[in-house]
């Protein structure tokens, strides 16, 4: 399985993965394509570099097959949703291709190991399947985390974006399902719980005819999980980021102080032509509101850089804002112009060489707040690190306020003590700090 994308797409990768294991107890799972018979692709389409990635991808394998190591391979995910002719074009003898319904395919994956291959053509699934649908999910990564995806699709609107075209809207699942699923993956060992979707904070809106979110209700529910050790929550959408969610996430037993906000743009203009909350202000609002009520919060944003018609004053003007919201972590993206989404026919397009530029420089001065605030936060200091894996001289890992992958990587050194295994919680005094990156010894 290989797994391409979001987290949300990796959890939908185990679930497929947990089904054919299930129906099949001796297959063998590889870790490298050449390895297997059978080899299939999750892929993502949410920019053209995406797809790229998936086509090289699907490349690399037809060569394998073509040199006798690969029988079968199968495309599915957000690729073949929306551009399945190019698909089919450019990869022609592919076994199966299926969009991004393929995971509640249930006889498709019961059967992919069997002799005469599965047909690989989708069943209609309707909302309440989908809210009630549970798989065995095969845990694919170091086993220190898991995600945990409560919903799909999403019903938000922003003018850049294609996920609500490739996913549709938002579709949450059951809390009860969400529940057993948590269970699950914490018998599993899975220290820590992650949960994701496309707009984690409108969960449950389409639940209930006055459509609001339940988020803090689950989060309630979750915490109590008997053996849970750390939950964490990302991609909260700004306006969504009320009193009550974050009163419970500060006040929760295993919830991280942590809370990842994608901003995207502070100028009114830009977030306007975004079709995101664009009051003046807002971004400082809802940052000095998780300050207030978690002092101690770890705060993640993303943002993006040369949008149409950004001019390099609101570009300088989103420098001296980020300056002034000091975020622990922010990362940028270039605007990707893609051709179904509504901004790809906007005015003023902005060159791609100042596009390059405006990136390089919002990271460098994101790097000097980050580095900044490592230093206050963690030098010299005793923390608790979530060990993810081993080293020559130690183990590495993260601090409860950084999320894999994307935040800090704690490298510890332990010298002659007993290292500690994947998934423990152990205390490490922190000797240097870099934007990105902790180095500590272990106590």
């Amino acid at each position: 399985m290989v797994s391409l994308g979001c987290a949300k797409n990796l959890a939908d990768s185990e679930a497929m993965l947990g089904q054919v294991v299930a129906a099949e107890p001796t297959a063998l799972v590889c870790a490298e394509p050449q390895d297997a018979d059978v080899v299939v692709i999750n892929t993502c389409g949410f920019l053209g570099a995406a797809r790229d990635e998936a086509d090289e991808t699907l490349d690399a394998v037809e060569r394998l097959r073509a040199e006798g190591h690969v029988v079968r391979i199968v495309a599915v995910g957000c690729y073949p949703q929306l551009w399945r002719e190019q698909v089919l074009k450019r990869h022609p003898r592919l076994d199966a291709v299926m969009g991004v319904d393929a995971m509640y395919q249930k006889a498709f994956w019961e059967s992919l190991l069997k002799q005469v291959p599965p047909s690989g053509v989708e069943q209609p699934v309707d909302l309440d399947a989908m809210r009630a649908f549970q798989a065995p999910r095969l845990l694919s990564g170091s086993g220190s985390y898991a995600y945990l995806k409560i919903a799909d699709g999403c019903s938000q609107r922003c003018t850049y974006c294609t996920i609500p075209g490739i996913k549709g809207p938002l579709i949450s699942r059951s809390a009860e399902v969400i529940l057993r699923e948590a269970e699950q993956l914490v018998q599993a060992s899975a220290t820590e719980l992650i949960l994701v979707s496309q707009n984690t904070s409108a969960y449950g809106m389409d639940l209930s005819p006055e459509h609001r979110p339940q988020l803090a209700a689950l989060l309630r529910e979750l915490d109590q999980l008997p053996g849970v050790r750390i939950l964490r929550v990302l991609y909260l959408y700004p306006t969504l980021v009320t009193q009550e969610l974050l009163e419970v996430i500060g006040g929760s037993r295993h919830i991280a102080h942590y809370v990842d906000i994608p901003l995207q743009h502070t100028d009114p203009a830009i977030l306007k032509a975004m079709g995101r909350p664009w009051a003046a202000g807002s971004a400082a609002h809802v940052v000095d509101r998780v300050r207030r009520i978690i002092p101690n919060a770890g705060i993640r944003s993303t943002f993006i850089v040369g949008f149409p018609g950004e001019t390099e004053e609101q570009f300088q003007c989103l420098l001296a804002d980020l300056r002034v919201l000091r975020l622990d972590h922010a990362s940028a993206f270039a605007y990707s112009r893609e051709a179904l989404a509504i901004s790809s026919r906007f005015p003023d397009q902005v060159h791609g060489s100042t596009k390059r530029r405006r990136l390089r420089e919002f990271m460098e001065v994101q790097q000097e707040i980050s580095s900044s605030i490592n230093e206050v936060r963690y030098l010299g200091r005793d923390v608790e690190v979530i060990v993810d894996g081993a080293t020559r001289s130690g183990i590495y890992g993260r601090t409860l306020l950084d999320a894999p992958d994307v935040d800090n990587t704690v490298v510890v050194r332990t010298g002659h003590k007993t290292q500690p295994a994947l998934g423990d919680i152990c205390r490490a005094r922190i000797t240097t700090v870099a934007p990105y990156d902790l180095d500590g010894i272990l106590l």
